[in-house]
């Protein structure tokens, strides 16, 4: 027998399906675009068992004569192509047809269009990628495509998808994707029956001014607050609005990236947004950002992904230094001492040339160095040190004694132990002590305190139901919190650990953060609502301390499993044996003690 077949249409149609339709939110995101190139204006969505069960939308576009209702479920069905060179000149984000056959293929649906003015309108069902029926409908202007049974014929696939909650919050991030990419279209989101998101059209004002509008009905009042607006051009249109360096936010969930209103995922425009944040900001902090670039099409190419997220710039290098640079010279502007540093290349009340010069010159972005658990940051030489043995597994670093040399700008505390130096970063350390004591004490069981009133968390719409999946994850942690409304998280108990309520807006940041990841949520997200609050109670940088006080925070990392670095991966401590000073001063060994 031979052993190469060739595969049935049947069974060819439901693999070319799998790389379009991944799960209910791709065929929102594909459904959505058609609309979007078909004219309409009002877009409705309407979903059911997190679209697994249903899921429609209705426009009120140009709509489809009865033949194109037929043939828009047809294998390489089009009408915006006809050779290929057509592909580097489209304007859109598609054509009908583009991903209509791949989600009929695994599942059931039904499109009901109508041409303006036409005096009936046409119905098609399809089953499994077979046309069912074709028939006459009412004349309702615009198109209608239900998809029900997803998966119905490829149960492998169905398994795959994950809880009803994520997928939910999948099918409301597509659609604020949507939203934000067309400020000046009316969306309108149903799920189970109940109306979750409703953005009216934003029809006056400037395109910044437009998105600005969109950005606070999505993304909420607190992150679109204090946003900076950023315009440019340079053989194509940027417009963004991105956080100030003072309002950055512990997770990277809230950049959005749009070319010609497609939304896009591109390495070289994050690494251009953060080159811009390279020396105002920690690793933990990351800037809020939408931003819109109109290129002409054929300055990049699209069809390097089947489901057409990535794009390749055909001018990178003029791509990264636009972004960057723009965002660079709104954030000078916000700060008139690195300006100043800036306009006289000399440091300026503490700013140094070197933090100047990486606002300019192109430079990597932020990469924090951060040292493996029990990495042993200092060798002691001495034979006095080496007769302390430290505990087993513990670092080196910590083996008496210790002198106390002084702090330095108030962030950094100086000890010598044997010769040797090393430095411990005041706030990594005491982080790192905090982290460990309170995971210790909410593993024997977290108190809770109530709140006088409820604490109101804003957050999007999709972020809203990944939180609330893990509530009795948080509640066995010692946070107690219900919806309030579509987009508000009220907060009712914390942790009797917490001092400050406030503090709870950033901790549902990281959280969202973490739970981005679902297979890691479960472990990780007792791990970040610790980390969160050891952060927020720790010594700050600044902070003065005496050397009674940085002697005991050196006794206290001590006794920590890892000293090395902070919760959230940041170093807490260098280190420079006797060895290496008389390196670096290019003598031929320590002197002897």
């Amino acid at each position: 027998m031979p052993r190469i077949r060739i595969l049935s249409e049947e069974v060819a149609s439901q693999i070319a399906a799998g790389e379009v339709i991944e799960r209910p939110s791709s065929i929102l995101k594909e459904l959505l675009e058609n609309s979007l190139d078909a004219g309409a204006s009002r877009i409705a969505v309407e979903v059911a068992g997190a679209g697994r069960k249903s899921l429609r939308v209705t426009d009120d576009g140009c709509g489809m004569d009865p033949e194109d209702c037929s043939r828009c479920l047809k294998r390489h069905a089009t009408s915006k192509i006809s050779r290929l060179s057509d592909l580097g000149l489209l304007s859109t984000y598609g054509f009908r047809g583009e991903a209509l056959y791949a989600i009929a293929a695994v599942a059931r649906v039904t499109i009901a269009s109508s041409r303006p003015g036409a005096e009936s309108g046409w119905r098609v069902e399809a089953n499994g990628g077979d046309i069912l029926s074709s028939a006459p409908a009412p004349a309702v202007p615009g198109t209608t495509v239900e998809v029900r049974d997803l998966f119905f014929n490829t149960p492998a696939r169905l398994k795959f998808l994950k809880s009803r909650a994520f997928e939910k919050g999948r099918l409301a991030a597509a659609l604020e994707e949507a939203a934000l990419a067309n400020p000046g279209i009316h969306f309108s989101y149903k799920s189970e029956g109940r109306l979750q998101m409703n953005f009216a059209p934003e029809k006056e004002g400037e395109a910044l001014e437009m998105d600005l509008k969109r950005i606070q009905s999505v993304l909420g009042q607190d992150l679109a607050r204090g946003l900076l607006p950023i315009r440019g051009e340079r053989g194509f249109v940027l417009r963004m609005l991105v956080s100030p360096a003072e309002g950055l936010v512990p997770t990277r969930s809230f950049q959005y990236w749009f070319v010609n209103r497609r939304p896009i995922a591109s390495r070289i425009l994050q690494q251009a947004l953060y080159r811009a944040y390279a020396e105002r900001r920690s690793k933990d902090r990351h800037p809020v950002c939408v931003a819109h670039l109109d290129l002409p099409p054929d300055s990049f190419d699209v069809n390097v992904h089947p489901g057409k997220r990535e794009i390749r710039f055909l001018a990178e290098r003029e791509v990264f230094d636009l972004v960057s640079g723009l965002i660079t010279s709104a954030l000078l502007r916000r700060s008139p001492e690195i300006a100043k540093a800036a306009e006289g290349g000399t440091s300026y009340k503490g700013i140094s040339s070197h933090a100047v010069a990486a606002f300019r010159e192109p430079a990597p972005i932020y990469a924090a160095d951060k040292p493996q658990a029990g990495e042993p940051l200092l060798e002691l030489g001495s034979p006095a040190a080496s007769a302390l043995q430290a505990p087993p597994g513990a670092p080196r670093w910590f083996t008496p004694p210790y002198r106390y040399l002084g702090q330095i700008e108030r962030t950094y505390l100086v000890f010598e132990a044997a010769g040797g130096l090393f430095v411990l970063d005041q706030h990594a350390a005491a982080e790192r002590i905090l982290f460990e004591k309170y995971l210790a004490e909410i593993e024997k069981g977290a108190s809770r305190q109530r709140l006088i009133l409820p604490l109101p968390i804003e957050l999007p719409a999709s972020a809203l139901p990944r939180v609330l999946d893990h509530r009795e994850t948080l509640l066995r942690l010692g946070f107690e919190m219900e919806p309030y409304g579509k987009t508000t998280l009220h907060v009712l108990a914390v942790p009797a650990l917490f001092e400050k309520a406030e503090d709870l807006r950033d901790m549902a940041h990281r959280l969202l953060a973490t739970l981005a990841d679902p297979a890691a949520a479960a472990r990780d997200c007792r791990r970040e609502a610790v980390a969160t609050i050891a952060c927020k109670a720790a010594v700050k940088a600044h902070d003065a301390l005496g050397e009674k006080e940085a002697l005991g925070l050196l006794e206290d990392l001590r006794e920590c499993q890892d000293g090395s670095s902070c919760p959230h991966g940041r170093r807490a401590i260098l280190a420079l044996s006797r060895e290496e000073l008389a390196r670096r001063f290019q003598r031929p060994g320590p002197p002897p003690l």
